[in-house]
């Protein structure tokens, strides 16, 4: 019996089976992952023209429902308010404040925060019915910008 370099037909056709295996595998992979990067390149391709009520900042929202963004601006309006009053508690000593220039950058954050409620709001497309309430609120926000400019103004002098 010599079993040099005789190969049995049997061991030669599992490592054919094993390496058929591991080609498909492999190949399987690799057209996995190349169609998982390119539908994620998908979205880069995608025209954005076609997008109703596209809006050049990327903090406002809008929402389909007319009614959904008059109650979210509203909220998120008086969210804001009640921050800035806290934050203007904490700040401000007996007619003083203890920072100017971050009293400042806080009143400034806030009335870009409010012209962003504001634009998500000019961005709602009310229907006759909720015109009344988005016309209130807007002007509400734009009084309520005046008052920030106004008080920053006055810890200014």
């Amino acid at each position: 019996m010599t079993f040099g370099n005789k190969k049995s037909g049997n061991g030669d056709d599992i490592s054919k089976k094993n390496r058929r295996i591991t080609n498909k595998g492999l190949i399987l992979t690799c057209v996995l992952v190349a169609g998982i990067l390119g539908a994620s390149f998908v979205v880069w391709l995608i025209p954005s023209d076609n997008i109703p009520n596209q809006v050049t900042s990327n903090m406002t929202v809008t929402f389909r429902d007319p009614n959904a963004t008059l109650i979210s601006v509203k909220s998120q309006f008086v969210v804001l308010q009640n921050e800035l009053q806290d934050q203007i508690n904490n700040k401000t000593g007996p007619d003083q404040v203890k920072n100017e220039t971050e009293f400042n950058s806080l009143i400034d954050a806030s009335i870009d925060q409010n012209n962003e409620l504001m634009m998500s709001l000019l961005n709602g497309n009310p229907d006759q019915s909720l015109m009344p309430d988005y016309l209130n609120l807007m002007s509400e926000m734009k009084n309520y910008t005046l008052y920030l400019s106004d008080l920053k103004n006055a810890t200014s002098n």
